[in-house]
């Protein structure tokens, strides 16, 4: 199949990223791709370092009635089999400027700004929570597809020998909803019972100022190192004995699977991407969020405890590799579009202009 997929946000972020993944793992097992960006952006940078054909589409809002024509155009002249939006201005800008389609358009729900979907033949949920969501709004069950986020996976990668101190890290934007006050309070709780340790904060945003001043007035100056925002993920995971996700709103949480994908241990707030991912005890240690006490009380337990991170690692892996790889993934998003368009699920009498 020619599948098309739209993504025109300017800057990075896990949406974009899975936008990425979806390019890049349909591309792998054998579909033709063509990725709509925005010219520039970080994602037209990120697709072109893989190999995926990109066509450029400028627009200042998802009501740029002049970017819609210029959309229908460029449709019409790729021709695909199928057409994916991702995120809401690509969601809400492909449902006006195609109305009049031959081929389905699914969009894909990352998060729980969901008015938009109505409008798609169909919605791919990264979660069940956002399935439920979607039907209590009235979208029929048959049109809504569970398709989680993805990643890239190979071999359970050798760890390196624990650090000493052993190196707590986490990263992301920084939003409130990220929860690194959270993380901050618990790695100040931790020093306090004298547990040896260092920790690492990747990420940039809007929260920097008053997280850098947190950690100054909790005295962690000497374990806490704010890193920036993390290009080589690789090495950020490998250099860390545990990874922590505090986040007090999560609807999926992409870094999980690259954490498992890398080998690394986990300890993860209950929020709800990660309730839906993690199968607590087994993989990773999950703990009440926005409960600093709590989340210092689990990365105690597996400072002290290596064998346990070596299982819930082990186990994370696993899970990964059969339910979250690229092609594990990219096979169920194809057979989710080959469904679409064998039971007629888009406008199949209808023919663009």
């Amino acid at each position: 199949m020619h599948i098309v997929n739209i993504m025109l946000a300017k800057t990075g972020g896990g949406i974009e990223q899975a936008a990425v993944d979806y390019c890049e793992g349909l591309r792998d097992i054998g579909h033709r791709v063509t990725a709509i960006v925005y010219p520039g952006g970080w994602t037209e940078t990120q697709m072109r370092a893989r190999g995926i054909t990109t066509e450029p589409l400028f627009n200042v809002s998802e009501y740029d009635m002049v970017a819609w024509w210029r959309l229908r155009r460029l449709i019409k002249k790729l021709a695909p089999d199928a057409v994916i939006a991702h995120a809401n201005r690509a969601m809400g800008m492909s449902s006006f400027a195609l109305k009049n389609r031959s081929f389905p358009l699914a969009g894909v729900v990352n998060n729980y700004s969901t008015r938009r979907y109505n409008r798609a033949d169909a919605a791919f949920t990264t979660t069940y929570d956002l399935m439920d969501t979607l039907a209590a709004q009235g979208i029929p069950r048959e049109k809504i597809f569970h398709i989680p986020n993805m990643v890239r996976v190979s071999e359970l990668p050798q760890r390196h020998r624990r650090n000493t101190p052993p190196i707590i890290g986490t990263m992301g934007r920084f939003v409130k909803k990220k929860g690194f006050d959270v993380y901050i309070e618990a790695l100040a709780i931790l020093k306090s019972r004298g547990i040896p340790f260092k920790a690492l904060l990747g990420g940039s945003g809007e929260e920097e100022s008053a997280l850098r001043r947190l950690a100054t007035g909790k005295g962690l100056e000497d374990v806490l190192e704010f890193i920036g925002w993390v290009e080589d993920r690789r090495a950020f995971y490998g250099s860390i004995d545990v990874f922590c996700l505090p986040s007090l709103h999560e609807p999926f949480g992409i870094v999980l699977l690259e954490a498992f994908a890398h080998g690394a241990p986990i300890i993860s707030s209950n929020s709800e991407g990660p309730k839906d991912i993690i199968t607590p005890n087994y993989d990773a240690l999950i703990v009440e969020k926005g409960n600093a006490e709590q989340l210092a009380d689990a990365m105690e337990k597996l400072l002290k405890d290596p064998v346990l991170c070596e299982k819930l690692a082990a186990n994370g892996f696993a899970k990964v590799k059969t339910r979250y790889s690229q092609e594990v993934v990219s096979e169920s998003i194809t057979a989710a579009l080959k469904e679409m368009i064998s039971q007629g699920i888009h406008a199949a009498a209808r023919r663009m202009e």
